[in-house]
């Protein structure tokens, strides 16, 4: 059986562990968090305090906590296991992630990106040679974006790599796709606050050589920042790259 670490203790996290749990995929080694807000999760202890040995002792690390923390960790944890990271507006910065590829390279290990609340993106990814427009607009609660807009405003229209530095928390999403088809520097990025939803939704518009798509997502926001769908996608893609036997989509 696998052997997993967590950095981060949120709902993502508290979602995937207890899928982990209850469906024996893998040894859950340890779970840290900056900022403890229960000791235990599923019965396992949840530490403030990381060494690099922790990472050694596992076969894959996830991270469910902020850009800050795949920043402070990514190269670290690539020397000894594989990584998956959900803040994906970390890679952004085209140094970074040359970094981490680097890593990979030299250490032998695999990062992982997972599609988090985005469908469609192995289409995405596979035609990404054809793309030449890639545009995502997100509309969420004024709360969910740590607004208190009384009207639909647009808060954002630029890059992806611009809305990553601004909404580092809030356009996870847009790094996906950014990452996965044209780069962050080409990806059109539109953020909107709508106080008459309760959903985070997500239009994308992919064009390119023979090919053109539309894609809408929407799922119900719980207050936070996370749609009710992205957890569950999360649970998918850990089950993915622990592999196992039987029926799968790849």
């Amino acid at each position: 059986m696998k052997k997993i670490g967590f950095l981060g203790a949120g709902k993502i996290a508290r979602t995937i562990i207890n899928y982990v749990q209850e469906n024996q995929l893998a040894e859950i080694v340890f779970i840290y968090s900056h900022r403890i807000s229960v000791p235990e999760i599923c019965g396992v202890k949840v530490t403030d305090s990381i060494s690099e040995d922790m990472f050694s002792q596992t076969d894959l690390v996830i991270e469910c906590a902020t850009a800050d923390v795949v920043e402070q960790f990514a190269e670290t944890v690539l020397k000894h296991c594989d990584f998956m990271p959900f803040s994906m507006t970390a890679f952004r910065n085209d140094t970074f992630l040359d970094t981490c590829r680097a890593a990979c390279e030299k250490y032998e290990t695999a990062l992982y990106f997972p599609h988090g609340a985005i469908l469609g993106m192995d289409g995405i990814f596979d035609g990404k040679g054809l793309l030449n427009e890639v545009s995502i607009t997100t509309t969420k609660n004024p709360s969910s974006l740590g607004r208190t807009d009384t009207e639909r405003t647009v808060v954002f229209d630029g890059s992806a790599k611009e809305a990553c530095g601004l909404y580092p928390r809030n356009v996870n999403v847009h790094a996906a796709l950014a990452l996965a088809g044209i780069g962050f520097d080409r990806t059109h990025s539109v953020i909107v606050s709508d106080p008459a939803v309760n959903t985070n939704t997500h239009d994308i518009h992919v064009k390119g050589a023979g090919i053109e798509f539309d894609l809408r997502i929407s799922s119900f926001s719980e207050g936070g920042v996370t749609g009710k769908y992205t957890p569950y996608s999360a649970c998918g893609s850990l089950e993915r790259v622990l592999g196992g036997k039987g029926v799968r989509f790849v």
